[in-house]
């Protein structure tokens, strides 16, 4: 009796031991496994700031280009799914707190679609946008472009037109001037474009209700010798381009 009871202790100690070790095993294998995803975590810290350094690179090399380089080169990158988002951080909004001198000025339509920092990939005090329907050029808005040429010191006037402009499809849809019966301020829209020369003019090549994508660049081209003939634009000797963003595919092509 004696001897079996040892024996079935011996077995229970066995047991217990072969236990003890094996979890003894598992939390090795636990700890090696955390200090294996510690070190993956700290690999991909490193390759992310790396990653960052890099695009602050990309900017400042940026910065010392040509503004229409920086912003085809931007909207490539976005074209590209790319985009680097530069001076989109609260060190941007410090930075700029004081001031602004953006490089470029980007009169553009109020559309949701057409987001000029997304689409060129800039930031904070990168541009200085004005946006309306049908980017059209207002007393005002030509008086919001010289203040960025005379006190930001702005080398560069984008005029970015879009595809599936409203304010485009409402005038080429207008049948006889049945948009003045109705006597609101979206009359005002499409009566200053039909109004335009480049518009009447085009609409002499082509007839409008066929030529729609002429006459988005019509109203682009009107508006952006509007900005040419400015005596302050003139002085400056300012870049002046014509841009048509189309909101299929992402791009921005120069007219």
């Amino acid at each position: 009796m004696l001897k079996r009871y040892c024996s079935f202790i011996i077995k229970i100690i066995f047991a217990n031991y072969t236990l003890t070790s094996i979890l003894l095993h598992i939390v090795k294998q636990r700890k090696m496994k955390t200090k294996i995803l510690a070190l993956a975590f700290l690999a991909l810290s490193i390759a992310g700031c790396k990653k960052n350094d890099l695009n602050k690179d990309s900017v400042e090399i940026n910065k010392n280009s040509d503004p229409l380089e920086r912003l085809t080169q931007g909207n490539q990158r976005f074209l590209d799914e790319k985009s680097i988002h530069p001076h989109q951080n609260k060190q941007s909004v410090l930075d700029n707190q004081d001031g602004q001198k953006p490089f470029a000025v980007v009169i553009t339509c109020s559309d949701s679609r057409v987001s000029p920092e997304i689409v060129f990939d800039q930031g904070i005090g990168d541009l200085f946008v004005i946006r309306n329907a049908g980017n059209l050029i207002s007393d005002i808005d030509m008086g919001s472009i010289e203040y960025a040429i005379e006190h930001l010191d702005t080398k560069m006037v984008v005029v970015l037109g879009h595809t599936e402009c409203g304010a485009i499809k409402a005038y080429i849809n207008d049948k006889d001037g049945a948009y003045k019966k109705h006597f609101n301020h979206i009359d005002n829209i499409i009566e200053t474009i039909s109004q335009e020369n480049e518009e009447i003019e085009a609409d002499k090549t082509k007839p409008k209700a066929t030529n729609y994508l002429g006459a988005i660049d019509a109203n682009i081209k009107h508006s952006t010798k509007l900005i040419q003939d400015n005596p302050i634009v003139k002085e400056h000797n300012i870049k002046i381009v014509s841009m048509r963003y189309d909101v299929h595919t992402g791009k921005v092509s120069q007219l």
